[in-house]
């Protein structure tokens, strides 16, 4: 039989390991938001929301790490046209006739699947990469784009290079957290 004892003494290593290992999270949030008119007279509005998540122990107020993330979003007036990127960092915006284009950068989590060479058992593991990717606004809205809808999507960098021949490109402001490594000077 299990000693009681034993027992009771194994349940507080337990209770004493958790207390002090246990953490507080706190947030901080800022938002910045930039505003620029465009030569074609629209405006353009970038919110960026940066938060920032530090996690503290209770009892020993030891710093277990701060965690960073941000999102973007903008608009273009008078259009009311949104775009909503998350964790994507907007780079430009192409004005063609029929429509608006967006260039961006985004974090992919790449998953890859390989053989240990030692008990020969398939593992996987992961990492991220910088992409880039392009966007064309589709507007179906209508009775003043009161009804009907509109949203992004994606098209070739092809596509998008080929209409940069004819439209207006502008630069989005934005921090540059997002960078490709073929952007990246040593």
């Amino acid at each position: 039989m299990i000693n009681r004892a034993l027992v009771i003494k194994m349940l507080l290593l337990i209770g004493h390991v958790y207390i002090w290992s246990s953490c507080n999270s706190y947030t901080e949030e800022r938002v910045d938001k930039r505003e620029k008119l465009l030569l074609n007279k629209k405006r353009l509005s970038v919110e960026k929301i940066n938060k920032e998540t530090t996690n503290v122990g209770i009892f020993t107020n030891h710093n277990y790490g701060t965690s960073h993330s941000f999102t973007y979003k903008l608009s273009i007036q008078p259009e009311g046209i949104h775009w909503d990127g998350g964790s994507g960092e907007p780079k430009h915006l192409l004005f063609c006739n029929d429509t608006i284009y967006i260039h961006y950068f985004k974090e992919k989590r790449i998953q890859i699947e390989y053989t240990d060479s030692i008990d020969s058992v398939m593992k996987t593991k992961y990492h991220f990469e910088i992409r880039e990717v392009f966007q064309k606004h589709i507007d179906e809205r209508y009775f003043f784009k009161i009804f009907g809808e509109d949203f992004w999507i994606d098209i070739t960098p092809e596509d998008y290079a080929y209409r940069k021949e004819f439209c207006k490109e502008y630069d989005i402001p934005n921090d540059g957290e997002l960078l490709l490594k073929s952007n990246l000077k040593d």
